[in-house]
């Protein structure tokens, strides 16, 4: 790989992984994330994302362990190979985003409750929890449509 090449992969992966970071992830994970999304192979050993990405033995094996648990990424072996390999799951991007769904359809009613029991819908909390509720019903509404929307213009 020239070295142009390289940088330019590192810079994606920099970049991709403090968006990750402002989510809420370990800058790590989107890291390696971002690394199997441009790597060639398309699967990567523990040696080669500590190598690639400049980071600790141990930060891979935690990170991994969590996207293993995720869904994120799966083990793959290759014949005539000891190591065991990574590379990102097949559409467990949809379905992060489908758990993310069944997140907002559970707020939607944990806020649906919470509504049912407030006696004055105009005092400011209520008035929160109002905005919150429309907002995961919206959310819970249209969510599904995309998805299926994405699902349909790509064959999936």
């Amino acid at each position: 790989m020239s070295e142009d090449s390289y940088n330019d992969k590192f810079e994606f992966v920099d970049e991709f992984s403090l968006k990750i970071e402002e989510l809420g992830h370990p800058r790590i994970y989107g890291q390696i994330m971002g690394w199997l999304l441009i790597c060639d192979p398309p699967h990567q050993s523990f040696p080669d994302l500590i190598d690639n990405l400049g980071i600790s033995k141990a930060s891979v094996s935690n990170i991994t362990r969590m996207m293993l648990e995720r869904g994120l990424i799966e083990k793959v072996r290759v014949k005539g190979e000891r190591q065991i390999y990574f590379k990102l799951k097949e559409g467990s991007l949809i379905e992060f985003m489908e758990k993310q769904m069944k997140l907002t359809s559970d707020l939607q009613k944990i806020t649906d409750k919470a509504l049912k029991l407030s006696r004055d819908k105009s005092e400011p909390e209520n008035t929160r929890l109002v905005r919150v509720n429309r907002f995961h019903t919206f959310l819970s509404r249209e969510l599904p449509n995309l998805i299926q929307k994405y699902r349909n213009e790509n064959g999936i």
